[in-house]
């Protein structure tokens, strides 16, 4: 009984390599009849040829041919944007840290009484020797120069300036920026 279980497996073993054996013997008979060339084996023996597919030569004869009417077509394309390219209002520029932390305080008052529909950012940095306070955020240089009129009324000195601006504090297209 200890013995019969492998033997058993064996056999059975045995027998599905002889199936086995007859399908490959009978894959490369049809093979041979079938393909008038050479006829390309693996090392057991099945041929490679029937298994290829001709797919990708199908329509290898074919030219693809555009219509006139497209290739007359012109098809227009826009120009990326850097979103972070913008212009500024400087209003202040000077040496000492106090006195632009005193003017964008100002400006800031000024803007929340005065201003209506877009409320911008005051930045102050400095850029060797100069401290500078930058309001507001553009994309386009006319909408910055109708704000720089706008500013001037309180600060005199502002100029556009072109800077790198916040995207998502620049004002929409349809914002209309007014004075109380």
């Amino acid at each position: 009984m200890k013995y019969s279980i492998p033997i058993l497996a064996l056999l059975l073993i045995s027998v599905a390599c002889s199936s086995t054996e007859k399908n490959v013997q009978g894959m490369m008979d049809e093979a041979k009849e079938n393909y008038s060339g050479d006829v390309t084996l693996t090392n057991s023996g099945i041929n490679l040829d029937t298994f290829r597919t001709r797919l990708s030569d199908a329509y290898a004869y074919r030219e693809n041919q555009i219509p006139e009417e497209f290739n007359q077509i012109k098809v227009e394309q826009k120009e990326e944007k850097n979103l972070y390219e913008g212009y500024r209002i400087q209003i202040f520029s000077g040496e000492h840290v106090s006195n632009a932390d005193t003017v964008a305080a100002n400006f800031r008052a000024w803007a929340d009484t005065t201003l209506v529909g877009y409320q911008p950012e005051t930045y102050v940095f400095f850029k060797t020797p100069y401290y500078r306070v930058h309001v507001g955020d553009f994309h386009e240089r006319n909408r910055a120069i109708s704000f720089s009129n706008i500013v001037k009324r309180y600060f005199r000195d502002a100029w556009v300036v072109y800077d790198r601006v916040e995207p998502a504090r620049v004002p929409a297209d349809t914002t209309v920026i007014e004075t109380r």
